[in-house]
């Protein structure tokens, strides 16, 4: 990749993640606990302490597309922006220790109603309407419409047309599941009911993945702790649903990371560590096996859980003036770097909930595909891929001569090309509200292959082919330090192989077998005279009636330690060679001639 192709990534990159923090802020301001808040318009979570709202448990707040304030409750009084209680806006059927007491969906299609959905011993909702009083809003005569009997578990998640909400809850001590579907219309008042087989009480939260497909629920109780299903965006049906036991047997706050592939839990009493579960790691046994403490806390309880704005995990500390948060929840293990104490909250105390949404409520805006990967590779090379895509929800890649060819995971991994060429990479990000499609042609390059390779013998040399850039050789397996060269005077017998690397850096092995290596009989005493032997500072070098050409000694590493060149030598066929200075030790040295090559073992006093 080009220098200005780099920057322009990264320019791109960063305007991106910009954009994206300026998108959604439906849910960027939050009241809580005991008159606690946080605002995230900033970027980063910044404490309020001017809020109505004085609960234990269940609550939710709304904001509109800039982030401004509309209204906020706890499931039994709605504050409107202004912190005064909104017209008609007290006795709703929530309770101040309902789990999920409160949650507040903007009904598709109008700009100005919200359903205010409420939970204690039955499920309701209300409806506000933003025009009246001024802009302040009012609850109109829709006020405590009853739905049906419940526990405290409630959650939504937007429809698969990325319109419609459902609104899910689970029936109290049974395995049953009814979602309502909220459009344009309003509430279908006939949900869509499915079991799972397994039973929970009333207390706990319950939350949906941001993508719609995974529904888990905290169970304070026993056996089960946490139970984990699948969601059909479709049909509104969960399946598939299995327990795990935790120590402590305990569960109340539970919330997924941004991209799906994590579960955090937390227990509201006996217990002082988050759990963090690998929704990636395959069946229901290697999902319970990866349950992981990922963060103790000191002095107060873990309790309630909920994804920000910001794509990080926040957890309540019951009692405490300050938030716990996560904050790479998308990363395996303690990677996802719990800080305990993180938020002050300048003087008001959380307790055990904080504000509800739509669990996609923050990829409300289209995603927009973009990766990176190394453009240049060699033949059989497998690479991986960069997501560096806002908003998505799940992803299609097409990797045109590669293989695999296609992938769904985020970040694919072991992509592998085997021919020469130049291939292009397409990736589409989706999430409920569209697609965005990124095609860049001839992306990948893979180099042409390295010219083939062989291994000759000529007594004991092994020679390669020469023309690569670098050459590495290697004795039964094992690399031979100095062995850099086209050719190795073999030291001893057994398999070799070399691996010669060329100009693009892409890599080629020969291998010989069953070398045998009789070094000292290597040379012709009759022709090649080499004393004194042992030597200790001159050695005399006759070849005959041939011409030397070059003169070598290799040390037992097989190391050439010196050449000695055909100009330098003053007689054709006689050369005198000055070794005071090698260190006394066993060498091979060869004397190459126009003819030959003539080895012989040369002692060094």
């Amino acid at each position: 990749m080009n220098k200005l192709l780099s920057i322009f990534l990264v320019l791109t990159f960063q305007f991106l993640i910009f954009n994206s923090a300026q998108a959604q802020k439906e849910a960027n301001i939050w009241y809580f606990g005991y008159g606690a808040g946080l605002d995230f318009n900033s970027g980063s979570p910044v404490a309020l302490t001017n809020g109505a709202l004085i609960t234990d448990e269940g609550c939710s707040s709304i904001c509109d597309a800039n982030g401004n304030l509309l209204f906020y409750t706890d499931g039994i009084t709605i504050w409107n922006k202004n912190h005064l209680v909104m017209a008609n806006g007290t006795g709703l059927t929530g309770n101040a220790s309902s789990t999920q007491s409160g949650l507040i969906v903007k009904q598709p299609g109008n700009s100005n109603l919200y359903y205010v959905f409420t939970t204690n011993a039955t499920l309701n909702y209300s409806v506000v309407d933003l025009n009246l009083n001024g802009g302040l809003g009012d609850v109109t005569a829709q006020k405590n419409i009853f739905m049906m009997n419940s526990g405290e578990k409630l959650c939504a998640t937007k429809h698969a047309n990325g319109v419609d909400v459902w609104i899910l809850m689970h029936e109290p001590n049974t395995d049953g599941f009814n979602a309502f579907l909220l459009d344009a219309t309003g509430v279908n008042p006939a949900p869509s009911h499915s079991n799972t087989g397994i039973v929970d009480g009333i207390l706990g939260q319950m939350k949906i993945s941001p993508q719609g497909t995974k529904v888990a629920f905290g169970i304070v109780a026993i056996p089960e702790t946490i139970c984990i299903c699948d969601f059909d965006r479709t049909t509104g049906l969960v399946s598939n649903g299995f327990g795990i036991i935790t120590v402590p047997n305990q569960t109340y706050g539970l919330e997924f990371s941004q991209d799906g592939s994590r579960l955090y839990t937390a227990g509201a009493a006996l217990s002082y560590d988050v759990y963090q579960y690998d929704m990636n790691a395959g069946s229901q046994a290697a999902i319970i096996a990866s349950a992981t403490i990922v963060g103790t806390t000191a002095n107060f309880i873990p309790a309630g859980m909920q994804l920000g704005p910001d794509n990080k995990v926040y957890v309540t500390l019951y009692g405490a003036p300050s938030l716990a948060v996560i904050n790479d929840p998308n990363t395996i293990g303690t990677g996802c770097n719990f800080v305990d104490n993180a938020i002050p909250l300048m003087g008001p105390t959380c307790q055990l909930g904080l504000p509800g949404y739509v669990s996609n409520i923050f990829d409300s805006q289209p995603p927009v595909a973009l990766f990176n990967a190394p453009h240049h590779i060699c033949p059989g090379t497998c690479t991986n891929f960069t997501n560096m895509s806002q908003n998505g929800i799940s992803y299609q890649w097409t990797f045109t001569g590669a293989n695999p060819s296609v992938s769904t995971d985020a970040n694919p991994t072991n992509i592998c090309y085997n021919t020469p060429g130049n291939y292009s990479v397409q990736l589409i990000a989706t999430n409920a509200n569209g697609s965005d499609t990124l095609t860049l042609n001839n992306y990948i390059t893979v180099y042409p292959s390295p010219a083939p390779q062989g291994i000759s013998q000529s007594g004991d040399t092994l020679f390669a082919n020469q023309g690569s850039v670098s050459y590495q050789w290697y004795h039964t397996g094992v690399l031979i330090p100095g062995a850099t060269d086209y050719f190795y005077l073999a030291q001893g017998s057994g398999d070799y192989n070399v691996v010669c690397t060329d100009g693009n850096g892409c890599e080629v092995e020969a291998a010989i077998f069953d070398v045998v290596a009789s070094v000292q009989s290597a040379a012709s005493n009759e022709q090649l005279e080499i004393y004194p032997n042992p030597v200790a500072e001159e050695l005399l070098i006759k070849n005959g009636k041939l011409k030397i050409e070059a003169i070598s000694i290799y040390n037992a590493l097989g190391e050439c330690v010196l050449v000695v060149k055909q100009e330098t030598i003053s007689r054709k066929t006689e050369a005198i060679i000055n070794v005071r200075s090698m260190p006394s030790g066993i060498y091979m040295i060869e004397v190459a001639s126009s003819e030959r090559i003539c080895r012989t073992k040369l002692v060094k006093k």
